[in-house]
């Protein structure tokens, strides 16, 4: 990797198709009603991945400026959806260790990935830094994360996991765009 070179396709996007997978491959063993600690650690992981992917999206790696250029309004937004994933990854984590944080942290950490990711994918529009499909379709899930945090919040009701798994879903299919974006 030189200077030059769009490492935030391999580190950003590589990262949020990672963290997303193991979310999702968790969602579906618990789904199939089995599991047990295996889906929290692979829930776990993928959120700690999916909010390292954020920073990496943000700033890119060895000097480059990340999927959005420039732009601090861009990077401020992947920095929250990172510090939102981070926060639903290290507060069971910590839990684990016997470390109890409030609850609401959680709730904050959606909202922050939710609202991060928003202002992320307009400037990722914006900048042009992403190409085709890529430069548009982090639209789909930080919209369906805006819903997620309105279903957490019970502002509206949809049963079940299926929005959690179409959010899983859409990150994944987001970072593969971000990791095959040519220039």
């Amino acid at each position: 990797m030189t200077k030059n070179s769009a490492n935030w396709r391999l580190f950003g996007g590589g990262g949020m198709l990672l963290g997303a997978l193991l979310w999702l491959i968790a969602l579906l063993v618990e789904g199939a009603g089995s599991g047990g600690e295996l889906t929290s650690w692979l829930t776990i992981i993928g959120f700690l991945l999916l909010g390292v992917s954020g920073f990496f999206l943000a700033f890119g790696q060895t000097g480059s400026n990340g999927v959005v250029g420039g732009s601090v309004l861009g990077k401020i937004g992947f920095v929250a959806f990172g510090i939102g994933f981070l926060m639903l990854g290290l507060v069971p984590l910590l839990g684990v260790f016997g470390v109890s944080l409030p609850g609401e942290l959680l709730t904050i950490g959606a909202v922050l990935l939710a609202i991060g990711g928003v202002v992320g994918a307009i400037v990722v529009y914006q900048k042009g830094v992403a190409r085709g499909v890529a430069r548009w379709f982090f639209f789909v899930p930080a919209v369906l994360a805006l819903v997620w945090v309105a279903t957490t919040l019970g502002w509206i009701a949809i049963g079940g996991n299926i929005l959690v798994t179409i959010v899983a879903i859409a990150y994944a299919i987001a970072g593969l765009l971000f990791l095959l974006n040519r220039r």
